[in-house]
């Protein structure tokens, strides 16, 4: 009848060390928001046994495996024109912007002698508002 080995202790606890290390390569794949949740990961034990010619010493290996769960892939939208005056492709990330359309990040910040204004297609703009600055006052209340 062949005595039992302790798991526990089996290679000094090598064994217990690697599974513990792969068991905590593992939780945080699962904890992981960029993996997919209900994917299976695994953790592979082997122990390899060696005797020798006289079959009286085994010589052992003990490895450990995790497979995880592969990260989310990212999407994004390129956009693509062409430089009608330069002839030049240019790509860009679209995000959450309309090709063409101006955002606020377009408009750069006022400088203080500029009185809060800037400069938006040919016109003064507030840079605070947006609002198009103009010498012509409408009086709405006068009747036309």
């Amino acid at each position: 009848m062949m005595r039992h080995i302790n798991i526990e202790q089996f290679s000094n606890g090598e064994l217990t060390q690697q599974i513990n290390r792969e068991m905590e390569a593992v939780a945080r794949n699962i904890a992981d928001p960029n993996t997919e949740a209900k994917t299976s990961r695994k953790i592979t034990v082997t122990i390899t046994l060696k005797p020798n010619e006289q079959r009286d010493f085994i010589t052992t290996s003990i490895t450990t495996k995790s497979t995880l769960a592969p990260t989310l892939g990212a999407v994004t939208a390129l956009g693509i024109r062409k430089d009608l005056k330069s002839g030049d492709i240019e790509v860009g990330e679209i995000g959450n912007q309309i090709p063409g359309q101006m955002s606020m990040d377009d408009v750069q910040a006022s400088s203080p002698e500029s009185g809060g204004t800037v400069e938006v297609d040919g016109k003064t703009v507030d840079a605070e508002t947006g609002e198009i600055k103009s010498d012509k006052v409408v009086d709405l209340r006068k009747k036309a």
